[in-house]
């Protein structure tokens, strides 16, 4: 059925995505919170913390909502396609509805921030948990109502399904999509609405940076695209081979208007390198993302505007006053001191990142020197106003203690600084094994108590001047605060637990 969706009918196409990835998060650090908490923290106090009010029926992740940008742009009907919660499904799947698609995060728990939290904290991790629940009120709602219709899962975390297609058969997931798919997606839905034979596991086709059509409804923490992709080929990363494109400005603007006029405040400039915006291959352009920038501040509704991921070696490129500059923009007068960006260092030891396709990623860096190289940078960062976030992987394919010792001094010498480091399992993007806690040497561990001084110190600093920033009020801070403590108390206690075992 591709006519009018009649009253009680449901929608031919419905776009789902589970509890934690539609929710109302204040700042987008609260979804990196709650996306690394197990089971073994009380879900109640997670969704009354971190989740928002319940606005789910009208928020999506980014990639759903270009998913369904794309099948309008392609022909189909409002009356067609329909974007729902786990909350909205009971509206919206029907007797019409014949295909399902799905966005998933974790769906196996496999993420190299998933398999780390769970091996210190125990438990499961709670991106796997509420995927399952949607997972279980799709599959009861397909049954029930529209037993012809098919279930399609695509999204960051689709790898992990497409590495155990028996574990996607085991869950009632008739198809599987990886990549971007804006250039196929419609194509693939009219073909499974037409009941045409489809491979299990299938390949989304991208298109060109502006090409990528705009958004149609609010995204989950008002979160926009400037850039897409990266290809510097680190094997430990999905984006490793897909080029970096750079979106148009106006498209950009015109993603934060559409944010901004179903009801947002703030938004995320999402880029796998947020300082090589606009730049042509690895050679950075300042202007072009600070003219962004400033004509973002020129949107009288728009409060935070909030960065994830940037490259060293593209900061590298930046003067400090151009730094400083970026740094004036991001605060606006929100109030805020001290935007973070995550820097993905992943060793102090160049020859092992080196190893493991990391040599572009250090734009011309000499092993020997990565690890000074990165410790300059994080510095300027620092110089400049920002809270850098260094993220690490422990148990790189050749890793030796070695390694991990030039690691651990890097982050010993970042001690007079204000930067956060987080440490992660290696998990292969090939279905093996990922590290395993058990696997640790006594001076991974050192590693370990190292980076979480400097968390213990500066994260809760940085959480408070971001929700300060965004309005969240002085109780509902302060319970996260408790939270954040707890959470200390618990890490701390793993600490001793391997000190004992080690000597440390």
């Amino acid at each position: 059925m591709r006519g009018e969706a009649r009253r009680g009918e449901g929608y031919p196409v419905v776009l789902a995505a589970d509890r934690m990835l539609t929710a109302d998060y204040g700042v987008v650090f609260d979804a990196m919170v709650a996306a690394s908490q197990t089971s073994a923290a009380p879900r109640w106090l997670l969704e009354r913390l971190l989740m928002g009010d319940g606005r789910g029926m009208e928020i999506a992740p980014l990639g759903l909502r270009r998913v369904e940008a794309a099948l309008r742009q392609a022909g189909f009907g409002a009356d067609e396609v329909a974007v729902a919660g786990e909350r909205g499904l009971d509206a919206v799947i029907g007797p019409a509805t014949r295909v399902v698609g799905i966005s998933v995060g974790e769906p196996l728990g496999l993420g190299m921030n998933s398999t780390t939290m769970s091996e210190v904290a125990g438990g499961t991790i709670y991106p796997q948990l509420y995927f399952q629940d949607l997972l279980r009120r799709v599959r009861r709602l397909m049954r029930e109502r529209a037993p012809k219709a098919r279930l399609l899962a695509g999204g960051p975390g689709v790898w992990q399904l497409a590495m155990h297609p028996d574990r996607m058969s085991e869950m009632g997931i008739d198809h599987v999509v990886g990549g971007y798919v804006e250039g196929n997606i419609a194509g693939m839905v009219r073909s499974l609405m037409d009941g045409k034979e489809m491979p299990g596991v299938m390949d989304g086709q991208g298109v060109e940076a502006r090409l990528i059509p705009r958004l149609r409804g609010a995204s989950a923490f008002g979160s926009v695209e400037i850039s897409r992709g990266c290809g510097w080929g680190c094997r430990f990363c999905v984006m490793a081979r897909t080029p970096m494109g750079h979106l148009p400005e106006e498209n950009i603007l015109a993603d934060v208007e559409t944010n901004l006029s179903s009801g947002m405040r703030d938004t995320a400039v999402l880029s796998e390198d947020f300082f090589r915006y606009g730049a042509s291959g690895a050679k950075t352009a300042p202007s072009k993302l600070l003219e962004l920038l400033g004509r973002l501040r020129e949107m009288p509704d728009l409060r935070l505007i909030q960065p994830d991921h940037a490259n060293l070696s593209s900061v590298a490129q930046w003067s400090d006053d151009e730094l400083k500059e970026a740094w004036r923009l991001l605060v606006g007068k929100t109030g805020r001191k001290h935007p973070w960006v995550n820097t993905g260092v992943e060793t102090a030891s160049g020859a092992l990142l080196a190893a493991n396709g990391g040599r572009p990623k250090m734009g011309g860096v000499n092993p020997e020197e990565w690890g000074a190289f990165c410790e300059t940078q994080i510095r300027r960062l620092c110089g400049a106003g920002f809270m850098p976030m260094a993220s690490l992987v422990l148990g790189l394919p050749g890793e030796t203690e070695d390694d991990v010792r030039k690691t651990l001094e890097w982050v010993e010498r970042l001690g007079d600084v204000a930067v956060m480091i987080f440490p992660m399992f290696y998990a292969p993007l090939d279905g093996a094994p990922p590290v395993k806690m058990k696997s640790l040497r006594r001076i991974h561990w050192r590693l370990f108590r190292a980076c979480y001084r400097l968390n213990f110190k500066w994260t809760p600093r940085m959480y408070a001047d971001h929700q300060r920033a965004a309005g969240i009020g002085w109780g509902k801070r302060t319970l996260l605060q408790t939270l954040g403590r707890m959470q200390t108390w618990q890490w701390q206690a793993r600490f001793k637990i391997q000190n004992s075992r080690f000597k440390i």
